[in-house]
C-alpha cells in the first residue's frame, strides 16, 4: 500500500515537475543564496593578502595526517579530500565525504594577482568563472578558455576538464595553465611547471582530479578583449552541410575567434562564429547590439533557434557585449533548464521571474530525493563527448537514432597530447614521445529526456544506450566529461583514459592510497550499472530496444564530406 503511494507521488511529482520548480524550487533556492551571502557579511571572509597563511594551515593539516597514517592511527588511513561539499559543484553526482579526511579549503575563494606583463592571472582554485570573467572584463581582459557557467571553479575546471568555443585556438582550460601550485601528500608546498624539476607532474595534473595533490593556487593565462563580439549566426538545413562547414572553419588557417554550432533537429543546426569586434565596428553603430545575458531577454539558445527562420545560404549579424557573450548560457545552465523548466523562455517568466536563473544547483541537489536521483540516470542524459572532429556527422546521426534529445551542443576543441590522462587517437600507452602532439576533436553536449521516454516509453533503455555510445567514443580514441554520469565499468575506464604517468606520479609524490583514484571520485553515488539487467530482459520481452546497431555500421556517416 505504502510503495503504490509513493509510486503514485512519484508520477505525480513527475508530471508537475514544472511548477514544483517554479513554486518551491526557485524562490527556496533565491532565498538559501541571498541567506549564504547574507551570513559572509557577517563572517570575517579571506583576503589575498592572508593567502599563504591559509596554504600553511593546508600544510599543518595534510602533515598532521601523514604522521598519523605513518604511525598507523584508525582516523588517518581515511582517504585525504578537501571539505567542499557534495551539492556545491557543478557535476550531477552528490559526492559522499563521510569516509574521508576533509582538509578545510573552501575559502580559497580570492583572486591573488593579475600581471599584465607576463598575461597571467594567479588565483585560488575556488575563485569562480564568474567572479575572473568579471574582474577582468573591467580590464579589457578575459580568461584564454572562459566556459559559459559562472559558478564553475577554476581549480575544478583544470584538475578535471573545461572547454570554450576559442578550445579549437588554445586548447582545454587546462592547457592555459602555466603554473600550479599543490600541496602533496606529505604536505609539502610545490610550485609545478612546464620547465622545473616537476615538469612530469605538470603534466599529469589536468583530469587528475585532485587524486595527485591538494591544489591551493594556479597561474592562468589571460588575453586582451575588446568591449563586444561580433557573431554571425548561419542556419543550415542538413547534416552534412553543416558538419562540413564546421570542419573547414575549424581547419582554417585563421579560424573565428569563437566557433559554435547549436543543433535543433538532425538537419536543423545554426552555426556560429565570433569574432573580436573592432572599435570602429562598436562606434559605427551599423550592427544591432544585443545583451544576450539580461534576465528579460530569451534564453541564448531559443534567440538562436529562431535563427532558422531566416532560411538556405543566409546570415546574420550582431554586437554581444563580452561578458555577455561569455555567460550567454548560464541563464539556460547550457540548455539543460529547457528539460526541467520549459516555461522560463516565455516572456511573462522572464519579466517576472527571469531574474531568479539560473536555479540554485546547490540547494537543487542539496534537496533531490533519491527517487529523483534515479530518474536523472534512467529517464534523462546530462552526457557530454569528445571525439575526433571527422566523426561530427557519425555522432549526431548517432546521437538521433540512440536517443532524439535536441538541442544538442557543439564546440570544435583542440586536444594536445602531453602524455597525460588524455591522448591523440592511437597513443594510449604508448611512451611520450618528448614533444606534444595535437588533434582536432568535436565536443557533443547532449542534454535532456529521450523522445521516446517523452512520448510515454516506460521502457526506455537510458542506460544501455549511452553505454553503448560511450563505448563507441572510446573506440574513437575519444572521450566522456568526467563532470557527467560517468556509465562505464573502471576497467572501461582505464581503457579510455591513460593513467600510465598518474601512476608514475601517484609513486613519485606518495599520493598512492592516500587520495582516491580517480574513477573512485567521478563514479556517480548511485550505479548505473544495476539497471542494465532490467533493460536487457525488456528487450528479451519485445519492449525496449528493438535492434542494436553494430559500432562500424556503415549507414551512419563515416566522416563529414570534406574529409572523406
Amino acid at each position: 500500500m505504502i510503495g503504490r503511494a509513493r509510486e503514485r507521488l512519484r508520477h505525480w511529482a513527475d508530471e508537475h515537475r514544472e511548477w514544483i520548480i517554479i513554486g518551491v524550487a526557485l524562490p527556496a533556492g533565491t532565498v538559501a543564496g541571498a541567506l549564504e551571502r547574507a551570513r559572509s557579511w557577517f563572517r570575517p571572509s579571506s583576503q589575498p593578502s592572508d593567502h599563504g597563511e591559509r596554504v600553511r594551515r593546508i600544510q599543518a593539516d595534510v602533515s598532521r595526517y601523514a604522521e598519523a597514517r605513518e604511525a598507523g592511527e584508525p582516523w588517518a588511513q581515511k582517504p585525504l579530500r578537501t571539505d567542499r561539499k557534495g551539492a556545491a559543484s557543478l557535476n550531477v553526482r552528490m559526492s559522499d565525504k563521510s569516509a574521508s579526511h576533509t582538509v578545510n579549503m573552501s575559502d580559497l575563494t580570492n583572486i591573488l594577482a593579475l600581471d599584465e606583463a607576463r598575461g597571467v592571472i594567479r588565483v585560488e582554485p575556488f575563485v569562480t568563472v564568474g567572479d575572473a570573467a568579471s574582474y577582468l572584463d573591467s580590464r579589457g581582459l578575459q580568461l584564454e578558455a572562459t566556459i559559459e557557467m559562472k559558478d564553475a571553479t577554476l581549480g575544478g575546471l583544470v584538475m578535471a576538464l573545461g572547454m570554450t568555443t576559442h578550445s579549437h585556438v588554445c586548447g582545454l582550460v587546462h592547457d592555459t595553465v602555466t603554473a600550479y601550485e599543490i600541496v602533496t601528500a606529505k604536505g609539502e608546498l610545490l610550485r609545478v611547471t612546464a620547465d622545473n624539476e616537476h615538469a612530469d607532474l605538470f603534466r599529469a595534473l589536468p583530469w587528475s582530479h585532485g587524486t595527485l595533490g591538494l591544489l591551493v593556487a594556479l597561474e592562468m593565462r589571460v588575453i586582451a578583449a575588446s568591449s563586444h563580439v561580433r557573431l554571425a549566426y548561419r542556419p543550415f538545413y542538413s547534416l552534412d552541410a553543416y558538419a562540413a562547414e564546421y570542419e573547414r572553419l575549424a581547419r582554417s588557417d585563421k579560424p573565428p575567434h569563437f566557433i559554435e554550432v547549436l543543433i535543433f533537429g538532425k538537419d536543423r543546426a545554426v552555426l556560429m562564429e565570433g569574432y573580436l569586434a573592432t572599435a570602429a565596428e562598436v562606434r559605427n553603430g551599423e550592427l544591432p547590439v544585443n545583451a544576450v545575458d539580461k534576465a528579460h531577454k530569451p534564453l541564448f539558445y531559443k534567440h538562436v533557434e529562431s535563427m532558422l527562420e531566416l532560411g538556405e545560404g543566409q546570415r546574420r549579424e550582431e554586437l554581444i557585449p563580452m561578458l555577455d557573450y561569455l555567460m550567454r548560457h548560464d541563464r539556460s545552465m547550457c540548455m539543460c533548464l529547457a528539460q526541467i523548466l520549459p516555461t522560463a523562455n516565455e516572456a511573462w517568466f522572464r519579466y517576472t521571474m527571469g531574474w531568479m536563473l539560473p536555479p540554485n544547483m546547490t540547494f537543487l541537489k542539496g534537496t533531490r530525493p533519491d527517487a529523483e536521483r534515479e530518474n536523472t540516470i534512467r529517464k534523462q542524459v546530462w552526457q557530454e563527448f569528445a571525439f575526433p572532429a571527422e566523426r561530427f556527422a557519425e555522432m549526431v546521426a548517432r546521437a538521433h537514432d540512440e536517443l532524439e534529445i535536441y538541442p544538442l551542443l557543439a564546440y570544435p576543441c583542440k586536444v594536445i597530447d602531453h602524455g597525460g590522462m588524455v591522448r591523440a587517437p592511437g597513443n594510449h600507452g604508448s611512451p611520450y614521445c618528448g614533444e606534444p602532439q595535437t588533434a582536432a576533436f568535436l565536443d557533443l553536449g547532449i542534454y535532456g529526456m529521450p523522445q521516446r521516454i517523452k512520448d510515454g516509453d516506460e521502457r526506455f533503455d537510458t542506460v544501455t544506450r549511452v553505454r553503448r555510445f560511450e563505448e563507441r567514443v572510446r573506440s574513437l580514441g575519444g572521450f566522456l566529461h568526467t563532470y557527467c554520469d560517468v556509465f562505464s565499468t573502471e576497467t572501461e575506464f582505464l581503457q579510455m583514459f591513460d593513467h600510465s604517468l598518474w601512476r608514475e606520479m601517484r609513486t613519485r609524490y606518495g599520493a598512492d592510497g592516500v587520495f582516491p583514484t580517480i574513477y573512485d571520485k567521478v563514479r556517480p553515488e548511485m550505479d548505473p550499472l544495476q539497471f542494465l539487467d532490467e533493460e536487457r530482459s525488456w528487450s528479451a520481452n519485445g519492449s525496449g530496444t528493438k535492434t542494436q546497431r553494430d559500432p562500424t555500421c556503415s549507414e551512419y556517416p563515416s566522416s563529414s564530406p570534406s574529409s572523406s
